[in-house]
């Protein structure tokens, strides 16, 4: 399967019992293409306003020694490339070795190479950010939020064989672990292990009450969604704490199906 068809609204909410409005997934770009996605001249900022952290990427050169994959290995321990360079998709499923960058998990990022060893440069055009390369989620070091569930497209209609993506661990009430501008969206599973999820989604700027068409047009730490009438950004809180995120005459209430990230209960302000 592809990322695009396990990505689904992990929930709805309802009020009163009966009014009931549909958390938008937003978007996690589906079908990331290791030569489209990145490869879009986009200009990005590089100040994310995120701090940076220990991705945990080890990158292996492979100098003085040999490489099972060629030219070389795109999951870390990354090798078949010198000294200060990274294994990188340049299109499709070519792989090269290049000067890695110096954008870390989570990101915002321009180019193929923008990323440290062992991430890439993925998403649209002004939302894309450095995600890390995985093939199950003990490559995915995060946090809870973060799975090893993004395939990559070949650009043919298939997925890149063996290789994922970690989706990001982020915040969704505050954004927090998103690059600035982008919103922190909870997904999950349609089958499988039904994990839920976190990532990095595109946001605008409506705030709480602000009509919208979808996610998209909301500010980070809100979804769209109908309380009764008619859609509008509604903020997200956190469950588990009380919801501090809500007005003085709100309350944090719990998705029709529970919203829960590591064990942290996320909800909507009404």
């Amino acid at each position: 399967m592809t990322a695009a068809a396990l990505l689904v609204p992990l929930a709805s909410c309802a009020r009163g019992g009966s009014d009931r409005m549909a958390m938008d997934s937003g978007v996690i770009p589906p079908g990331l293409d290791g030569g489209t996605a990145q490869d879009t001249g986009m200009t990005g900022p590089t100040d994310t306003g995120v701090g940076p952290r220990d991705t945990g990427v080890v990158s292996d050169t492979g100098v003085g020694g040999s490489c099972s994959e060629t030219p070389c290995r795109l999951l870390p321990p990354q090798c078949g490339c010198p000294a200060g360079q990274g294994c990188y998709l340049t299109g499709g499923t070519e792989r090269t070795c290049a000067t890695q960058g110096p954008e870390r998990e989570g990101q915002a990022c321009s180019g193929v190479t923008a990323c440290q060893a062992g991430l890439l440069c993925a998403g649209s055009a002004g939302a894309a950010f450095c995600s890390r390369f995985c093939n199950s989620d003990a490559d995915c070091t995060g946090g809870p939020g973060s799975i090893c569930i993004i395939e990559l497209s070949d650009g043919m209609g298939g997925s890149i064989p063996g290789v994922r993506l970690c989706s990001a661990q982020c915040v969704p009430p505050t954004a927090n672990g998103c690059p600035t501008g982008m919103a922190c969206s909870i997904f999950g599973e349609t089958d499988g292990a039904m994990r839920t999820f976190t990532g990095c989604t595109p946001a605008g700027t409506g705030g709480t009450g602000a009509s919208c068409v979808d996610s998209e047009d909301c500010s980070p730490g809100h979804f769209c969604g109908d309380p009764g009438t008619g859609d509008e950004c509604i903020r997200l809180c956190t469950v588990s704490t009380g919801g501090p995120e809500c007005g003085a005459f709100e309350d944090c209430n719990s998705f029709s199906d529970p919203a829960i990230v590591g064990g942290t209960e996320y909800g909507f302000c009404f």
